[in-house]
């Protein structure tokens, strides 16, 4: 499933380049999919303030009184927000969580919207159970509209502001520039550092393999990623080629191989894996622009050699 739109129809209307939406895409992705709980509630918030200022209310508990079932405001709007973000997505909890909080709220909120929203991190949406409950409520309570808002409702919400907004919550995105400006003491740096940890011409980019994209998954925002990357891959093959130890670059690949398989069976999403492998070749570097665009030459690098990722039919042979 791809989450993202395709980025060559919607790039020429960005102040950001294309690689920094995907960047973005991708950061948000990993954002949803990670937090939990409160940390999860917080994020909602920040969106949501970020695009709508001085309207959405962020709402904390107080005292003993809590807070009355109310986790957000938006004022103009009489909308109401409970954030539902557990660990794991249940639907007899789920249900048990709607009908708590919807109804816990009516005393204290009724009079003050017209829109009650069931906010939720579940990364492939709500079971026929927990929507048919939200329907049964609305039903009940014809004054009021029931929604429930996920992935896709709070990505719309926030690609919605300002880049700085959206930089002010994601961190700041490296770009096409960034890519350009890399030279062979970043590769050089991450990769060294990837040793340590583990024991272990730009005009001529060659393609990405379409084909693996495909068989893997993965979105076009990673497409994007990995095609931005192969305009430096050429300098990882420098660098293990003039490393004095031959068995360097075996296993750097040995490494990100086994993080691979690792995120692989804790059953990710592909476009997850690969926001961890990216995560893991930047180590402490991370949100710094143009190690973030070095580290995306190194998967390029090592995703082209089949080191990480499922191979093609033709790859297997």
């Amino acid at each position: 499933m791809d989450y993202y739109p395709n980025l060559n129809d919607v790039c020429w209307v960005l102040k950001m380049d294309c690689f920094q939406r995907a960047y973005y895409e991708k950061a948000f992705l990993a954002e949803f999919l990670e937090k939990k709980g409160t940390t999860f509630q917080d994020f909602f918030s920040t969106i949501m303030e970020k695009a709508h200022p001085s309207d959405f209310q962020r709402i904390r508990p107080w005292g003993n009184q809590g807070d009355q079932k109310n986790d957000g405001y938006l004022k103009t709007t009489r909308t109401l927000f409970q954030v539902y973000a557990p660990n794991e997505m249940k639907g007899s909890e789920a249900i048990s969580k709607i009908d708590e909080d919807f109804n816990g709220a009516l005393p204290h909120w009724e009079k003050y919207f017209d829109k009650w929203v069931f906010v939720h991190n579940s990364r492939m949406g709500l079971g026929p159970e927990v929507e048919k409950k939200l329907l049964e409520l609305e039903s009940s309570n014809k004054q009021i509209k029931i929604e429930n808002w996920g992935f896709e409702e709070l990505r719309q919400i926030l690609f919605s502001v300002e880049d700085a907004d959206i930089a002010s919550i994601l961190g700041p995105a490296p770009s096409y520039q960034d890519i350009s400006n890399v030279g062979y003491e970043e590769i050089k740096v991450l990769l060294g550092t990837i040793a340590i940890e583990e024991n272990l011409n730009e005009d001529d980019v060659r393609p990405v393999p379409k084909e693996k994209v495909i068989i893997n998954k993965l979105s076009s925002s990673t497409d994007v990623l990995l095609k931005g990357g192969m305009r430096k891959a050429h300098l990882v093959e420098r660098f293990f080629n003039e490393w004095h130890d031959p068995n360097y670059g075996d296993r750097v690949a040995t490494a990100f191989s086994d993080k691979y398989i690792e995120y692989r069976d804790q059953g990710l999403l592909p476009d997850a894996i690969f926001s961890k492998l990216q995560d893991f070749a930047l180590g402490e570097r991370r949100k710094e622009p143009r190690y973030e665009a070095a580290g995306y030459a190194i998967l390029a690098y090592l995703f082209e050699q089949c080191d990480i990722f499922e191979r093609t039919e033709g790859e297997k042979r």
